[in-house]
């Protein structure tokens, strides 16, 4: 439907590789998009590494149907061994988190300074 929000919430995570990281697209392919996908996380529906050609900076999209599923993702990542090897390997440059934030959301992202940007007008095809 035209001009009406669906719910989903989208992380745009804009890194910079760090210097000395190895190895990093298949770190992304065999680590972080592996263990992501072994979550079975339903309701996780785009993760999705993006590197510029010299490998210096990474985009990191992300969709999820609802807040619950974004705070499942950030509380999996969060707990997982991944974390380290992630934090290991860049540094965010920004985190913008698109859609109607809840205040549980907002707090498990507080450390990582998200710009929120809520919902204007627009439409989704399937």
């Amino acid at each position: 439907m035209l001009n009406q929000y669906n719910g989903n919430i989208t992380f745009l995570l804009q890194m910079n590789v760090v210097a000395g990281a190895e190895g990093i697209s298949s770190w992304i392919a065999d680590r972080s998009a592996r263990v992501t996908y072994e979550f079975d996380e339903e309701k996780t529906r785009r993760f999705e590494w993006f590197l510029s050609a010299d490998k210096k900076k990474a985009t990191l999209i992300e969709v999820f149907d609802d807040n619950e599923g974004a705070l499942t993702r950030v509380q999996n990542l969060m707990s997982s061994a991944i974390a380290p090897e992630w934090m290991d390997r860049f540094e965010i440059e920004s985190l913008t988190v698109l859609g109607e934030v809840s205040d549980n959301l907002q707090e498990a992202l507080a450390s990582m300074a998200p710009d929120v940007r809520t919902f204007a007008g627009g439409f989704t095809k399937a």
